[in-house]
């Protein structure tokens, strides 16, 4: 899944392995062996991707999506007044609080 979104993030930005080599200061084998999934960077490496591509660690491994763009209006509204002292992943729980009530009540 890494590599993949590697490879789909790199071609949005029409960059070769080359230049995402040179960007991340890798040969651009190593890169490549991300991209094929045969290696994984270290972790401060994929922070420098993610930050990079402007996306979340999770987005890269496959396990949300790309960025708040993508939620509701109506659960951006609810997460503008929760307390900034919320957590991340606190705030993953609440939206996903918010999908699961959304749903349960439009089963009925």
């Amino acid at each position: 899944m890494f590599g993949q979104k590697l490879i789909e993030l790199r071609k949005q930005k029409k960059l070769t392995q080359a230049d995402m080599a040179k960007i991340l200061g890798v040969a651009r084998t190593t890169y490549s062996s991300y991209e094929q999934g045969r290696r994984t960077p270290d972790v401060e490496l994929q922070n420098k991707i993610a930050d990079f591509f402007g996306v979340t660690l999770d987005y890269l491994h496959g396990r949300e999506a790309k960025d708040e763009s993508e939620l509701s209006s109506n659960q951006m509204t609810v997460a503008a007044h929760i307390d900034d002292d919320v957590s991340d992943e606190e705030m993953k729980e609440i939206l996903s609080f918010i999908d699961y009530i959304k749903n349960r009540d439009h089963g009925k």
